[in-house]
């Protein structure tokens, strides 16, 4: 039974959480190859980044994948042949983001999540650095998302903090794009009123705009 006055949904994220780290966890090195190697293909689908693509420069927000997740390796790696910048990010003590240039030189920090990090100089930090680069999109992770944009993270609130300080793309904003994999696209996904949502999500077989 939920206390009064506590709301049931951080209680439903967690077993959603469970549950779709469980099925991540028993996709084979195969599967998560051809998920990784399929989203290289599908980024080109968002119109924002073909439009890079073409032009052969411009700036994307990205992030290096945990291993269980959908791969980002080779998409980064494509974008950056096509003359695209990729940032990622790198977690501040205090829970902010900050933002340095993809390298092949990735490092976990010891203490620290499990999240693979630029060992670059770092250019800018949260909201304010991707406004700077001129950031058109900004693909970031996720364990579910719903057709309303609703997002379930990792539970860290990172991006939450970083989303609620970015302006919206409808006044200039990077397109905030969720990537997941195709079964982690669900009818509906619990929130609470500070979670913020994204634009459109990207899976191996496909990209969707969820909302304006």
């Amino acid at each position: 039974m939920t206390p009064p006055g506590d709301s049931a949904a951080p209680l439903d994220k967690r077993a959603l959480r469970a549950e779709v780290r469980a099925r991540r966890a028993a996709r084979t090195p195969e599967e998560r190859f051809a998920a990784a190697s399929a989203l290289a293909v599908r980024v080109g689908a968002i119109p924002e980044i073909a439009a890079l693509v073409e032009a052969g420069e411009g700036c994307v927000a990205a992030y290096a994948s945990m291993p269980v997740e959908p791969g980002t390796g080779a998409l980064r790696s494509l974008l950056a042949l096509s003359g695209v910048r990729v940032l990622l990010p790198v977690i501040r003590d205090d829970g902010g983001l900050d933002w340095a240039w993809d390298s092949d030189e990735l490092e976990t920090r010891p203490g620290s999540m499990p999240v693979p990090e630029p060992g670059g100089e770092v250019v800018g930090s949260g909201a304010a650095a991707l406004v700077d680069q001129a950031c058109r999109v900004l693909l970031l992770p996720a364990t579910a998302v719903d057709p309303a944009g609703h997002r379930l993270g990792q539970g860290g609130g990172f991006y939450d903090r970083l989303l609620s300080g970015l302006p919206s793309v409808l006044v200039g904003g990077p397109l905030r794009v969720a990537v997941v994999h195709d079964d982690e696209v669900l009818p509906a996904v619990p929130h609470e009123p500070h979670d913020r949502r994204v634009d459109a999500v990207l899976t191996p077989t496909a990209y969707r705009r969820l909302r304006g």
